[in-house]
């Protein structure tokens, strides 16, 4: 059983798989943590606070160059979640 991708996952000298999936889970400029080889964002990336976790499900809700005002209304939701704006 594999453990919970943590922010070391994005070090150097990672597994390059489990370097792989942390890569995906970045919420910030990806390659800037490459770079740095952890979390840029204060490693809120791999928190799992109840805002954090439904600001992501928004925006997997949302189509790659998607146009249009419901998807709007779903990216602000998005940000405003990621912000702590909204109370769950």
């Amino acid at each position: 059983m594999s453990r919970r991708l943590t922010e070391r996952d994005l070090a150097h000298d990672a597994d390059s798989a489990r370097f792989g999936d942390a890569m995906i889970r970045c919420e910030g400029y990806a390659p800037a943590c490459c770079d740095a080889g952890k979390c840029m964002n204060g490693g809120s990336c791999f928190a799992s606070p109840a805002n954090l976790v439904a600001a992501r499900m928004i925006k997997a809700l949302i189509p790659k160059g998607a146009v249009g005002l419901h998807y709007a209304y779903l990216q602000r939701a998005a940000e405003r979640l990621r912000e702590d704006r909204i109370a769950l």
